[in-house]
């Protein structure tokens, strides 16, 4: 589990969960951010244990999605909460992106968390997990506050599976105009957007600061 901590006394904790490709360095540059905001930061490994050679094509890091099962994710997630809980922290919030998106949606309906934020989470209609809800049906369930972010074009998240979001989370979840999947994390991707990247950034970070 890698840690980032924060220059001075933390004012909440996060755990960051990753995409389907694991942890990559866009990942931890995300990371060690929330840490200089202030939070101290997480980054459990839900592949440790896998052979995982790199780069990984698509199908291999589909694989090792495909391995998971809510029983072992719940697991990886409790000991990052459990680690920063035991620091002391007033809250604990979760963030993900694609894959880890659909874990922090999740996790807001079931582990002991304060908050969760999710970065375009695919499995709204058919989940990742056959023992995971679909989103949108997590979505009536939330325990804790959440939000989320999705472009209206990604091919994970199509335009009725959004509209069925928004009908239940009631403006929790904002919806970028022309943007595709993965729109937030790495400004290397093509597909990336500086400007509503950083909007959704600066909205996250005041979210997680309660």
């Amino acid at each position: 589990m890698t840690e980032f901590r924060p220059p001075g006394r933390a004012r909440g904790g996060v755990v960051v969960c990753h995409e389907i490709w694991g942890i990559t360095p866009p990942l931890l540059t995300a990371a060690r951010a929330l840490a200089a905001a202030g939070f101290l930061v997480t980054v459990p490994d839900f592949y440790a244990g896998l052979d995982r050679p790199h780069p990984p094509t698509h199908a291999r890091a589909r694989q090792w999605r495909d391995s998971l099962d809510v029983t072992g994710i719940r697991r990886v997630l409790d000991e990052a909460i459990d680690r920063l809980r035991t620091e002391g922290v007033p809250r604990v919030g979760v963030l993900g992106y694609s894959m880890g998106g659909a874990i922090a949606l999740w996790a807001a309906t079931v582990p002991d968390i304060d908050a969760a934020v999710t970065f375009y989470g695919g499995g709204l209609l058919k989940p990742y997990w056959p023992d995971m809800p679909a989103g949108v049906v997590l979505a009536e369930r939330l325990a804790v506050p959440w939000i989320g972010f999705y472009g209206a074009r990604d091919p994970l998240t199509p335009p009725d599976a959004l509209r069925r979001l928004q009908d239940v989370v009631d403006g929790r979840a904002t919806v970028f105009e022309g943007l595709d999947h993965g729109f937030a994390l790495d400004p290397a991707d093509p597909r990336h957007a500086p400007v509503e990247a950083a909007a959704a950034w600066q909205d996250t970070i005041a979210f997680l600061n309660g």
